[in-house]
């Protein structure tokens, strides 16, 4: 035990010197090994396999990718035009090389969030005796956070996004020696990589609202407050015409709407309703609840978040806000005389962009996710409100916030890594696949198999989540009639889960050399026995001889034939209102996996049966 001790002490200390931010070469050091630990997390994650993904991200990239804008009809559902670059590394990475390597490097790329939080907090405690320890710690901090984990090897983009615009905070902090420096180059710069954010991910722009305030309430010295939004903004806008532009105006003139079909309110492209935006579910109701947000998602975080995401840190930090600010007047009362002096602009500066975005979020948004790039923040504006306060206490109300995130670590959803990442098997067909018209049915997500289909196939979705018009309607018919060949409709097919939860168990105890082998399954009996598993135990053959295998009981299985059937049967009900008649007798199911996971789809003779 004494050499144990010894060991991990001076493996304590070998860390602790990298991640003391007193020279270059650990500042290196530190952010590489926290990428190379969050690309190890990712792996152990396991392959990403979350609702976007299986719905759009990977169709965009492809669709983008293989010019099929005017091809395929919201294949992806609404989702379908959204700007696809974001989706395109993961995509070539997942196709072309191991889904473990692409999981990995996935997950490191999110980890030089860390960085972006290290460099602003080494910039805002600029004058602290110990911000070489503070400004690692604190950024680990933040790399600790509910949104942040939970996207984490994921292609949702939210971690992905965060690190250009944490650089962008970094470049725009005011700093000593300013005065001297020109800072035109860092405004502009800041502005580039602002606006490529945005024209990346659209669920950016409350930071660009954010950072335009900061800058005009701290700009940078010798620059006028006005010069610097205006820098700030053309480069934004230079950089998110470059990243989107091209997107939005091929959108444009396909549809008659760049953001198709969101805010079809205003442009009224004929082939969706006039929606304002898709989603207006989430946010507070009314003056009373915004007031008291923060405190509220806290409780409750269903109200942001469609997988709840467990934090305490924006409640905490709401009150210390609140109870600073009261002070503040307070001490503004009674010395009325006194200008309000702000001896640290980078943190002025971050009192403005934090509020300012979280306002911007909540009133546009309110999906907790899109709130990353403040979330990575927190621990630092939380540590400074309570520190002058109750300076023992601060680092232990950082470290309880950082320790209910990482209990409640909740994910998208994962899957165990494959052979493959992705493979579909491909249906039987009756005529030439340059004909064929293929109807994803229903609100599944089910667009992430098409791009391993042939790519002759054109797609269109029926009855999902797309605002849907007459014309559009109308256009999946003329589709049909002129390809002129086989129709056909996809939808989900049944999984048993509890069958593949034994599976995924039976991997593990085989791994642990539990699996019976040579037709001994006492062990194994034992085990289920003592644990109240809801499984039996057999013995089925394999290469080196018998061994034992964890099943779901007879009685308790599912009854995948009449789980697909009814299926089939609700999807013959959705395509009636378009004209259309699905062959249910016709159906037959093929396989398809995400990593090890089963996702088997059905495919179903479609015809068209007359006027809808």
């Amino acid at each position: 035990m004494g050499a144990a001790a010894t060991l991990v002490a001076r493996l304590r200390g070998v860390l602790a010197g990298y991640f003391e931010f007193d020279r270059p070469r650990n500042v290196a050091i530190a952010c590489v090994m926290v990428a190379l630990l969050y690309g190890l997390v990712s792996l152990a994650l396991g392959q990403d396999r979350n609702w976007d993904l299986r719905n759009y991200h990977l169709y965009n990239a492809y669709a983008w990718l293989n010019d099929r804008l005017s091809h395929d009809l919201a294949a992806a559902q609404l989702q379908s035009y959204f700007t696809p670059l974001l989706d395109v590394p993961y995509f070539w990475m997942a196709t072309r090389w191991s889904a473990p390597s692409a999981g990995f490097v996935l997950g490191a790329f999110h980890g030089l969030a860390f960085a972006g939080a290290a460099a602003v907090a080494w910039r805002v405690l600029e004058h602290h005796p110990r911000r070489s320890r503070l400004a690692p710690l604190l950024a680990l901090a933040g790399c600790a956070g509910a949104a942040f984990l939970s996207g984490l090897g994921n292609t949702m983009g939210d971690n992905a996004t965060a690190v250009p615009v944490l650089a962008a905070i970094f470049l725009l902090l005011p700093q000593s020696g300013s005065d001297r420096a020109n800072p035109l180059p860092r405004i502009l710069l800041a502005g580039v990589l602002l606006g490529a954010a945005v024209g990346l991910k659209l669920t950016n722009a409350p930071y660009a609202v954010g950072m335009g305030m900061a800058v005009m309430a701290f700009p940078p010295t010798r620059m006028s407050r006005l010069k610097a939004v205006v820098l700030l903004a053309g480069g934004a806008l230079a950089s998110f015409l470059v990243v989107a532009g091209p997107w939005f105006w091929s959108v444009w003139e396909t549809f008659g709407n760049p953001l198709f079909p969101q805010f079809n309110a205003g442009f009224r492209a004929p082939l969706a309703q006039p929606i304002s935006v898709a989603d207006s579910k989430w946010g507070p109701q009314g003056w009373a609840e915004a007031l008291a947000w923060p405190l509220l998602f806290t409780v409750d975080p269903d109200r942001v978040s469609n997988s709840p995401l467990p934090q305490v840190i924006w409640a905490a930090l709401y009150l210390v806000g609140l109870g600073r600010l009261g002070w503040l007047l307070l001490r503004r009362w009674r010395r009325p005389s006194s200008p309000p002096v702000v001896a640290n602009p980078a943190l002025g500066f971050l009192l403005v962009f934090v509020p300012v975005s979280f306002v911007a979020w909540m009133l546009v948004f309110g999906i907790y996710r899109y709130l990353v790039v403040l979330e990575l923040l927190a621990p630092l504006l939380l540590w400074l409100g309570l520190k002058p306060v109750f300076p023992r206490a601060a680092r232990y109300v950082v470290l309880g916030c950082v320790s209910v995130s990482l209990l409640g670590w909740n994910t998208w959803g994962h899957a165990g890594w494959g052979e493959r990442g992705f493979s579909v098997q491909v249906p039987e067909l009756r005529g030439p696949e340059a004909t064929t018209t293929v109807a994803l049915v229903g609100g599944a997500p089910m667009a992430w198999m098409v791009p391993f289909l042939p790519g002759e196939f054109a797609f269109v979705s029926l009855a999902s989540n797309f605002p849907e018009s007459p014309a559009y309607v109308a256009r999946v018919r003329e589709m049909m009639v002129d390809r002129g060949g086989d129709n056909y409709a996809i939808i989900p097919a049944a999984v048993d889960k509890r069958v593949a939860r034994m599976r995924r168990i039976d991997s593990i105890l085989a791994s642990l050399g539990m699996s019976g082998g040579a037709g001994d399954c006492g062990t194994l009996n034992w085990l289920i026995e003592r644990a109240g598993f809801d499984a039996q135990v057999a013995r089925v053959p394999t290469g080196g001889g018998d061994a034992c295998r964890l099943e779901v009981p007879p009685a308790r299985r599912l009854d995948l034939v009449a789980e697909n059937l009814a299926l089939a049967n609700n999807a013959e009900q959705a395509v009636r209102g378009y004209g259309m008649r699905l062959d249910v007798e016709g159906c037959r199911v093929y396989e398809a996996y995400i990593g090890g996971d089963a996702l088997p789809y059905q495919w179903c003779p479609l015809e068209l049966a007359g006027a809808p």
